[in-house]
């Protein structure tokens, strides 16, 4: 009888990109039949660009039995990201789970370690960006507490420098608000301001 491992989540190592960019393109190719070519393409080509955000985030993995089934990025400095998030708060990108192990709680498992980085470095909160049509994902970070940051949403054109006229895809934002934050970034409705 075989006993599966426990899932252990750690950081990735610099030789692992490769590896764990190919998981994410494995775990978001789905969405290309929802975005528009124009905007898949760039959009995957980002979200795989783990050795561009390498010095400025921690990539982590989670693995069963030596092998990788997921990935998050966390940044401790969300500002660092560059998707307008103010000082004070960390920050998760790139959440992804490989098809045959979705629908594991793997996904869960690697936001709650980005909830906890952020809560021992004593983050105001933790923020992040997602699609809409990425139902799924919405409904994990909401069932973890995350709640919806309109004035911090986005466009594709905006993030990825695409030219809005050929069609855009609107990147929602979302924070866990884990500590009062005093900043006037944020708008009184903003659930940072609470």
């Amino acid at each position: 009888m075989r006993i599966d491992s426990e899932p252990n989540i750690r950081l990735a190592s610099r030789q692992e990109l490769e590896e764990v960019g190919a998981l994410v393109a494995d775990a978001f190719a789905p969405f290309r039949e929802v975005l528009p070519r124009h905007i898949f393409e760039p959009y995957v080509k980002d979200a795989c660009d783990l050795a561009g955000r390498w010095t400025e985030a921690s990539i982590a993995v989670l693995e069963i039995e030596r092998r990788l089934v997921g990935t998050i990025t966390y940044y401790a400095d969300a500002a660092g990201e560059g998707m307008g998030w103010p000082p004070g708060l960390a920050g998760l990108r790139t959440l992804a789970v490989a098809p045959s192990a979705q629908g594991s709680g793997y996904g869960r498992m690697l936001c709650e370690w980005c909830v906890m980085r952020a809560r021992q470095q004593r983050a105001g909160g933790l923020a992040l960006h997602t699609a809409s049509f990425m139902t799924s994902a919405r409904m994990l970070y909401e069932s973890l507490g995350f709640q919806r940051c309109p004035s911090y949403d986005l466009f594709a054109s905006d993030v990825l420098g695409l030219d809005p006229a050929l069609g855009d895809q609107k990147i929602v934002a979302y924070l866990l608000p884990l500590q009062q934050v005093e900043d006037s970034h944020f708008d009184k409705d903003s659930p940072a301001a609470t």
